[in-house]
């Protein structure tokens, strides 16, 4: 299997590319707007390269988060950590208390 490069795309590139497809244009169509100046898509499309452009709707693409999104993430990263450790504790203890040894979790 190959390496795709799957490029980041600001999300107003992002909206306009899955409009058009919303809409039943193809990824030709979607350059040929990229290239047409009166086009309500326009200034999303050219704000990023061609190449990039290419590379988006040919190999998928990623959303760019913003900071808000970044925060967010870190955040619920911590949290499910914080949870996750939590719930694993309890139920080693539960299972310790009532003797059960379950291997990989309690018992070697």
């Amino acid at each position: 299997m190959s390496n795709v490069n799957k490029p980041v795309i600001l999300a107003e590139v992002a909206d306009a590319i899955e409009e058009l497809r919303g809409e039943g244009v193809g990824n030709r169509g979607i350059l040929l707007r990229s290239e047409q100046i009166g086009n309500p898509y326009y200034t999303a499309l050219v704000s990023i390269s061609y190449d990039t452009l290419m590379a988006a709707l040919i190999n998928g693409y990623e959303r760019e988060l913003t900071e808000e999104q970044r925060k967010h993430d870190a955040l619920r990263e911590v949290y499910f950590d914080l949870l996750g450790t939590e719930f694993a504790s309890g139920i080693n203890y539960a299972l310790t208390t009532l003797g059960v040894a379950v291997s990989g979790v309690n018992a070697e």
